[in-house]
């Protein structure tokens, strides 16, 4: 198993596409910043501090979360299949199972990667700019680990699902396409249809969905606190189990 997965490590460092958005985000964390940096200075309001910006942005990262995973899912999962990679691994002698497990990790270590881009490229600039502040009113010192943490989590179920979307589409285009009509109208459409049917109005608030916009709270109540742990991890779970199952069944040409 370890080989597998470092297998896909090496794949991951290799992929162009992976390095393109690293660069990508980098460089929109970089311009972002300066635009309300230079717009304050104009307007003479006061500038946003390191720890204050990443307070009030932080639900920000979560388009580049998304668009990570979408691009991602296309061009390191799904274009095995239209190389051949897919099949010459599928037929290596290893179990589907744990390909697919190796393959999961490998892409979702990948997303992880992408979605710290934002958070500390912008915060860091911010601070070089206009120093880190104070972190916001009832929050901990536990506060910028926190939110970090949780950052990695809830990118690793969203990952579990491009994963999953990947495994079933295997087209790359379709693959994108898909994931990022999916990931970025799935909170309206629930939203939606949660405030007319409270089934689903449940649902959605105990979905990553929903709660991802949660893990820049300054502070989380305890009672919170396992949901917002335990939703991604679920998710994580599912997602996989069921990606094993279509992997194990599909016919890889």
């Amino acid at each position: 198993m370890y080989n597998l997965i470092a297998v896909e490590f090496f794949k991951l460092r290799k992929n162009r596409s992976f390095w393109t958005l690293l660069i990508a985000l980098a460089a929109i964390s970089l311009v972002y910043p300066l635009m309300y940096y230079f717009d304050h200075q104009s307007s003479g309001e006061p500038q946003f501090t390191g720890a204050e910006f990443l307070g009030t942005f932080i639900a920000s990262n979560t388009y580049a979360i998304k668009f990570g995973v979408a691009v991602l899912a296309g061009f390191f999962i799904s274009n095995e299949y239209a190389t051949g990679i897919m099949k010459t691994i599928a037929s290596s002698g290893n179990t589907r199972g744990r390909l697919y497990v190796a393959k999961l990790t490998g892409f979702a270590v990948g997303v992880m990667l992408v979605s710290l881009v934002f958070p500390i490229v912008s915060t860091v600039e911010v601070t070089l700019l206009s120093g880190f502040g104070h972190l916001p009113e009832g929050s901990t010192e536990f506060f910028i680990p926190r939110v970090l943490g949780l950052t990695l989590l809830y990118t690793a179920a969203y990952a579990a699902i491009g994963a999953l979307i990947a495994v079933i589409l295997t087209d790359s285009g379709k693959t994108i396409g898909f994931s990022m009509i999916f990931l970025l109208m799935v909170d309206i459409v629930l939203a939606g249809i949660g405030s007319k049917v409270e089934f689903f109005g449940k649902v959605y608030d105990y979905s990553i969905f929903k709660l991802i916009g949660d893990i820049g709270k300054p502070s989380i109540d305890s009672g919170d606190l396992p949901a917002l742990l335990l939703v991604p991890l679920l998710t994580i779970a599912l997602c996989a189990m069921l990606g094993i199952f279509v992997f194990r069944r599909k016919d890889i040409k």
